[in-house]
């Protein structure tokens, strides 16, 4: 997680000649241990200069130096490079420049996913599924990612031509955009699920993530929302403040909502819900997995540990080291880690890393420990009991879908989406349709999917017919959702889609009385 700079620390340390007495001070208070070991690197980096059958990039050395002593420490203290420093800036700040569409690269081609709301490419009318086959007058025929953001990304009002396929029309398109800022969303998406129950789907903390989720949270207010579910599912984390202020949105003033433990002086510290009362008490779940990580527990624990509402889905990931990021000549950057977060019941986040780096992060595809036995017990507000079991175990443990590694080949195969426009122009769906009667009524039906089959089998899938009991429900699923983006030109439409079959959405509808129930400590007046 990135912190931001505090009182009484600098931000921004620049490695030279420039802070020699910073250097000089910690090699002194070391002791003269960190005097030897870096005569010791000193000393290897000079043999290889004179000795190595090669010449050799000493930029390159000193840069994997940096980074095997930094793995060294745990999985999260790493190394940046300037260009993909840049890159972090870029998402974080919320925004960068260009045309505004989310894209996939078909048969050689890029076809839009869809085009981001109130960007260039939305307002001039490119849709979901257009094939992109020229860019400035240049064949887009084989075109990789990096070449399509060299090509498609620029500065805000210089222009891009692009000539697109689109189905049903026989002649290609000509566009001519000017770029403009786009916005990275933190909030992938927002809608009501039904007359009283709003969901955010929020896919990480940036600068913006307060904003977007106020702006959300007053708008389902504003509809009569009742109840809401935070989705926190693979959100990786961020920035600590935006989790901060995302926490204090739901939790009364005068609570811890997180604190920070270190070894130096100046690093401990406590963040507290402030007296604002900007939303009311409405019933709130938050959904986790094991790819819910930093930020994403840091709001999970303070909404759990202080009986908000109730957590669902599974363990979390159990990332709870602070990063202060260092920034090197040349614009590097080093992330350090600094602390530990706790909740407010004082429960360490961060899970055990002295089995390496492949075990750490291996628990992201199996899923993490929830036993509790022989583990400290804390208790929350209002006296539930709750363990030091690393990262936060859900209030409700419940399975997502279950699919085999057959149909993750035929998704990635990416023929879902192709398909999904063949079947839309079948079923003649078109934009003027309703699409709450599309929701509650239209079903993918078992030969259907196997025309899926069949047609990964031209990519080279191989998936056996047998399998399609096990993974008839997801595959439907998100077949669905690809044609209702398509037919509409909307991504909320996608996730609507696909939070109506949900399973961890489905329990979490059914479980709203007991997130009433457990956060009834927490409803009293609010200050302010």
């Amino acid at each position: 997680m990135t912190n931001h700079p505090r009182p009484g620390r600098t931000a921004l340390i620049t490695v030279g000649l420039a802070v020699g007495v910073w250097i000089i001070t910690r090699l002194v208070t070391a002791g003269g241990t960190i005097i030897a070991e870096a005569q010791k690197i000193t000393a290897v980096m000079s043999l290889i200069q004179q000795s190595y059958v090669e010449p050799p990039d000493l930029e390159k050395l000193s840069e994997g130096a940096i980074e095997g002593m930094l793995k060294r420490l745990d999985p999260h203290s790493v190394y940046i490079p300037p260009t993909e420093q840049k890159e972090i800036a870029e998402k974080d700040i919320g925004s960068f420049e260009g045309i505004g569409i989310s894209f996939v690269i078909q048969n050689e081609l890029i076809t839009v996913i869809a085009a981001i709301p109130g960007t260039p490419s939305d307002r001039l009318g490119i849709r979901s599924g257009d094939r992109i086959i020229e860019i400035d007058g240049i064949s887009a025929y084989g075109i990789t990612n990096d070449e399509v953001f060299k090509k498609l990304r620029g500065p805000k009002g210089t222009t891009v031509k692009i000539k697109a396929l689109r189905e049903g029309v026989q002649e290609p398109i000509d566009f001519t955009i000017i770029r403009d800022s786009i916005p990275v969303n933190s909030v992938w998406t927002r809608f009501m699920l039904d007359d009283s129950t709003g969901y955010v789907l929020l896919n990480q903390f940036m600068a913006t993530t307060s904003q977007e989720l106020d702006a959300a949270l007053k708008r389902f207010e504003a509809a009569g929302m009742k109840r809401m579910i935070l989705d926190l599912r693979n959100n990786q984390g961020g920035r600590l403040t935006e989790a901060v202020q995302a926490a204090d949105m739901f939790i009364p003033g005068g609570h811890i909502i997180v604190s920070r433990k270190g070894r130096v002086a100046g690093e401990d510290s406590v963040y507290y819900s402030s007296e604002a009362a900007t939303h009311p008490l409405f019933d709130l779940i938050i959904l986790v997995n094991g790819g819910s990580a930093s930020a994403s527990e840091i709001v999970a624990g303070a909404v759990q540990d202080l009986d908000r509402g109730m957590i669902i889905g599974q363990p979390t990931f159990g990332k709870g080291l602070v990063q202060f990021p260092y920034t090197l000549r040349g614009g590097a950057v080093i992330r350090l880690s600094t602390a530990h977060w706790c909740t407010p019941s004082g429960r360490l986040i961060q899970r055990p890393y002295d089995k390496g780096r492949g075990e750490y992060y291996a628990v992201r595809m199996r899923g993490t420990d929830a036993d509790t036995t022989n583990r400290t017990v804390y208790k929350t507000f209002g006296g539930r009991m709750v363990y030091d079991v690393s990262g936060i175990t859900p209030d409700s443990v419940v399975e997502d879908y279950k699919i085999t590694g057959a149909a993750a080949q035929l998704i990635g195969a990416q023929v879902m989406f192709t398909y999904a426009q063949t079947l839309a122009g079948e079923h003649k769906f078109t934009v003027q349709d309703d699409f709450q009667q599309f929701l509650k009524s239209f079903r993918i039906s078992d030969d259907e999917l196997k025309r899926l089959v069949e047609i990964a089998r031209t990519k080279n899938v191989n998936y056996p017919l047998e399998l399609l009991d096990k993974d008839r429900r997801y595959l439907s699923a998100l077949l669905k959702a690809e044609m209702a983006q398509i037919i509409w030109n909307n991504r909320d439409y996608y996730y609507h889609t696909l939070a109506e079959d949900d399973p961890i959405i489905k329990a979490a509808r059914n479980l709203f009385p007991k997130a009433r129930e457990i956060a009834f400590a927490l409803r009293k007046p609010v200050k302010g």
